[in-house]
């Protein structure tokens, strides 16, 4: 009989690959989404990654939060570990107003992934059973707070949709927009950061190659039954109970234009326009559904390749080490796609996409730099050879670098607190005598 092989939890290498392709995905919808750019005709193997590998990259940061920060957990240093998640949020949003500076076509999301950092810090240490219950609650009142907040302010677009050092002349605006109106809303991502946080407790509790496979039939079943559920439920609510007609009638238009609005992308939240984009389980809608259905493909993908990383093959391995070096170094690999795309675009068109007039826009036609099978391909080779090199030189990616540097940093603010106030602690008692 043989004994299981012990997890290294420290590389498990198919959440490098979960990395990869929800990498990979992002790169599909920033540069070659449409087959037809000015008929918004969508390429349908880009298209399948939209919302999904985004939701993916937020939950694979979940369960990040958990695996770095178990070795301060298990020596019961709990508000070192917090304050860790605090300083790689604040090294993430750092990261993401610096990039925004320069313009892009793509919608940033480091800002937004910072702060949810920040109040994953807040639940790190709760049970599971309040993780289970704060996430469902997150999923199921967020999007309406969102759209009510829309409605009250009389906000219908997204705000904030790159914010950087400069969007600080209007702070309000900056902090609503993280938190409920902007392309992210941390509120509402939040739900992602969470499930992310219970595989990763999950990841922890599995001791041994079986144990983890195990483990992996459940999270892909769980996720299945969620996006499933979620796409039957979305379905019942549309049509079988008078959903789209009856949003077609608010909007006074064809039930056919209300159901392109409710599966076309949307703006981050559930807009305030009509009450039915409450209903909707398209990307980027923010709403319950979506948040559901995403989360379960999320799922789904990460127990199906953390059990292939477990029956792979050494020879295997080493031809997807370029891929999993990429994976281990998303940060970098993703920052790096953007200043790309960015300095591209900008030297192609020769002023910022988000200043093109539309006779501008309408003249560019269908450029390769904004929607091409070619500059995909560019980017992936691009995220290719970084993995390629960082395993060869058995490197972290230096974006990776940084941010766990910035973490360990302000995880010793979490140590001078509790050693704070176990002095305080201990001094009480002579006070009080």
């Amino acid at each position: 009989m043989t004994t299981p092989e012990t997890v290294r939890l420290d590389r498990i290498v198919g959440l490098d690959i979960a990395r990869f392709i929800a990498i990979a995905g992002m790169m599909a919808t920033h540069v070659w989404l449409y087959a037809d750019l000015q008929a918004r005709e969508t390429n349908w193997g880009s298209e399948i990654f939209e919302g999904r590998a985004s939701a993916l990259f937020a939950v694979l940061a979940g369960v990040g939060a958990v695996l770095s920060t178990r070795s301060p957990l298990r020596r019961g240093r709990r508000a070192s570990a917090r304050w860790t998640l605090v300083g790689r949020g604040v090294a993430l949003v750092a990261l993401g107003l610096t990039l925004s500076l320069l313009p892009n076509p793509i919608l940033l999301i480091l800002v937004y992934y910072g702060v949810m950092f920040w109040f994953l810090a807040l639940v790190l240490t709760w049970p599971t059973w309040a993780l289970v219950l704060t996430g469902s609650l997150v999923a199921v009142v967020t999007p309406v707070l969102a759209y009510l907040f829309g409605l009250a302010a009389d906000i219908q677009g997204a705000e904030g949709k790159n914010l950087s050092w400069l969007s600080f002349g209007e702070p309000l605006v900056v902090l609503r927009s993280l938190l409920l109106t902007g392309t992210y809303p941390a509120l509402i991502w939040l739900a992602y950061g969470i499930a992310g946080m219970l595989v990763g407790r999950a990841l922890l509790a599995a001791r041994d190659s079986e144990a983890l496979r195990s483990l992996c039939i459940r999270i892909t079943a769980i996720g299945a039954a969620l996006w499933l559920g979620g796409i039957a439920l979305a379905g019942l609510t549309q049509h079988l109970f008078g959903g789209v007609h009856a949003m077609a009638l608010d909007l006074g238009v064809d039930d056919d234009v209300a159901q392109a609005a409710l599966d076309n992308a949307g703006s981050g939240r559930p807009l305030p326009s009509t009450v039915y984009s409450l209903l909707s389980a398209g990307a980027h809608h923010g709403t319950t559904f979506d948040l559901v259905i995403t989360i379960g493909f999320a799922l789904t993908a990460i127990g199906v390749l953390v059990y292939l990383g477990t029956v792979l093959p050494p020879r295997a391995r080493r031809i997807l080490s370029p891929a999993t070096g990429a994976g281990g170094a998303p940060l970098t690999v993703y920052t790096a796609h953007i200043l790309l795309v960015g300095i591209v675009t900008l030297v192609m068109l020769g002023k910022p996409y988000s200043q093109l007039t539309y006779e501008e826009y309408i003249a560019i036609d269908d450029p390769w730099f904004l929607s091409s099978a070619g500059f995909f391909l560019a980017n992936l080779v691009m995220a290719l050879l970084i993995g390629g090199v960082l395993v060869a030189l058995g490197r972290r990616g230096p974006l990776e670098t940084f941010v766990t540097w910035v973490g360990r940093r302000f995880g010793r603010l979490g140590d001078r607190t509790a050693d704070a106030g176990d002095s305080r602690n201990t001094r009480s008692p002579s006070v009080v005598g």
